[in-house]
């Protein structure tokens, strides 16, 4: 054979085996970090970085967010609805991330589109439902309407938390909350741990103990309450553990703060399902007329932090006003107060809760999408007095 053709052969031969190593080395990479993504919520964050810096000869898809809203919205931060689009369903669709594919999975899909197609053609069948595709689970289940802050997040089995080690208390907490784990209760739920139970993944000298709830004025409270996951005794027990629990006033525990945490499950039972944040909030008091402190208890050997205000940041997807979202915040002081106090009266706009929490909701495009104003509840929810 001419060496003109030989070498022509091998060249083409090296470049074909280079570009087949480098599709199956990006499919092995994305299969790994798709797999990380279900538990580390760290690298479901960065995801798009990631994947665009992994893309193939710079060829990237568009990368949709795994969940979707249908339609264009608008909402009001403490006490309206998500309004106007240009769309009447408002249904959640899940849509291939093509972003997280390598080219070895999008050419599948995209085979697996043409073939569909014919046999949908050749059947003589038209406008056929595409398939379907799940989302990524459990982070981006819980976590759908974002990180309000990254510090060290550990990842339950129905909530997300964010530790704060110098204050050793949660920044936050999300949670989602479905209507069908409250119609039912475990057995097994009726009867709670003795203790709170310390979480192994953080180091013992930056996490509270029960020592420190000992011959003190403040109980512990839950950010993510128990009573939410009576259907599950593994998820009833993960709420007592110590990155869930907060110095709480007994008072404002059996009062405001269970009524308020009664109207989150009425309202999941009402919609079917909410997501909530809660969190600890520092404020500031002033000392003279232009100088300003943050003072708060500490307590127990460890110094674990008192709050001086608690947080909800409640978003409903409830059934009616054509599903459109439902958001809402509250500020509760942690404190004494009335038993009477309509929960109304601690409506707070959640620019303010970000203000003095050093926190951010609904990051992103789905930011956009909001209007921060106040306005009152359109739901038709008893608030439970």
């Amino acid at each position: 054979m001419p060496i003109y053709i030989i070498f022509p052969l091998i060249a083409v031969s090296g470049a074909v085996g280079f570009l087949i190593g480098a599709l199956a080395q990006q499919d092995i990479s994305y299969r790994k970090l798709n797999n990380t993504m279900v538990s580390d919520a760290y690298v479901y964050q960065s995801r798009r970085k990631i994947f665009k810096s992994l893309s193939f000869l710079g060829i990237t898809s568009p990368a949709p967010a795994a969940v979707q809203p249908t339609q264009n919205s608008v909402s009001t931060m403490s006490g309206s609805t998500f309004a106007g689009s240009e769309t009447e369903s408002s249904e959640i669709e899940l849509s291939p991330d093509t972003g997280s594919m390598s080219l070895f999975e999008q050419f599948i899909l995209w085979s697996r589109s043409q073939v569909n197609h014919v046999i949908m053609f050749m059947t003589f069948s038209i406008g056929a439902e595409q398939p379907q595709y799940k989302e990524i689970s459990h982070v981006a289940s819980i976590m759908k309407y974002g990180f309000p802050g990254m510090d060290e997040i550990h990842v339950y089995k129905n909530f997300v938390v964010s530790y704060d080690r110098r204050n050793r208390i949660a920044h936050w907490v999300c949670e989602h909350l479905k209507g069908e784990c409250l119609t039912y209760r475990d057995p097994q739920t009726l009867e709670k741990p003795n203790e709170y139970i310390p979480d192994a993944s953080i180091p013992t000298m930056f996490s509270a103990n029960m020592r420190d709830f000992r011959n003190s004025e403040w109980v512990g409270g839950h950010m993510a309450s128990p009573q939410n996951y009576k259907c599950d005794i593994a998820m009833f027990t993960e709420a007592y553990k110590f990155p869930n629990i907060v110095p709480i006033s007994r008072a404002l525990k059996n009062n405001v703060w269970l009524r308020l945490e009664h109207y989150v499950r009425e309202l999941a039972l009402k919609s079917g399902s909410v997501y909530v944040y809660t969190g600890p909030m520092f404020m500031p008091q002033r000392i003279t007329f232009r100088n300003w402190a943050i003072r708060h208890h500490v307590m127990g050997m460890n110094t674990v932090a008192v709050p001086t205000h608690f947080f909800k940041v409640i978003i409903s997807e409830h059934k009616q006003n054509d599903d459109l979202p439902f958001v809402e915040g509250y500020v509760v002081p942690n404190a004494e107060v009335d038993a009477e106090t309509d929960l109304r009266s601690f409506l707070a706009d959640v620019r303010d809760i970000e203000h003095f929490a050093g926190l951010k909701f609904f990051d992103g495009d789905q930011r956009k999408r909001l209007d921060f104003t106040s306005s009152d509840s359109s739901l038709d929810i008893e608030y439970v007095n």
